[in-house]
């Protein structure tokens, strides 16, 4: 982690509201964000998120200066997740599976049994509304 910068997909309410810029509702936002879309890609996925990507153009480059992400670049994941036997909260580790995916992919296991082949993810309804390029991340961090 880069020195005195915070890890935007590990700070809580609390620590973001001490970052200057950022007040309680741009906080809650990022957090809310994170736990939709799952872990940020880049501190530059801040201007998606609401209410925080639409402050002036400075004051948001100051603000990202501010934070760091710790997600191993795409491929360097040591160990994959097993998508059978993952729970919601080990599925959300994985960088791009928020809250509503990881609880979708569960909800798909019950439903359908046993994922067999990691393209049944694109069938899954909160899955199937992501990019390509998303999803693929996403499988790339799995294994059946």
């Amino acid at each position: 982690m880069a020195a005195g910068k915070l890890d935007l997909n590990t700070a809580s309410v609390v620590h973001l509201r001490a970052i200057k810029g950022l007040g309680p509702s741009r906080a809650e936002e990022i957090v809310r964000y994170r736990s939709k879309k799952g872990a940020f890609a880049s501190v530059d996925e801040l201007n998606q998120v609401p209410h925080v990507g639409d402050m002036p153009p400075e004051e948001l480059e100051q603000v990202k200066r501010q934070f760091t992400v710790s997600t191993a670049p795409s491929g360097q994941r040591s160990e994959k997740i097993n998508v059978n036997k993952a729970n919601a909260a080990e599925l959300r580790q994985i960088p791009g599976v928020g809250e509503s995916h990881a609880e979708a992919i569960v909800q798909y296991r019950q439903d359908h049994g046993p994922i067999r082949n990691l393209d049944e993810l694109d069938l899954i309804p909160h899955l199937r509304e992501r990019s390509t390029l998303e999803r693929q991340r996403i499988k790339n961090a799995l294994e059946v």
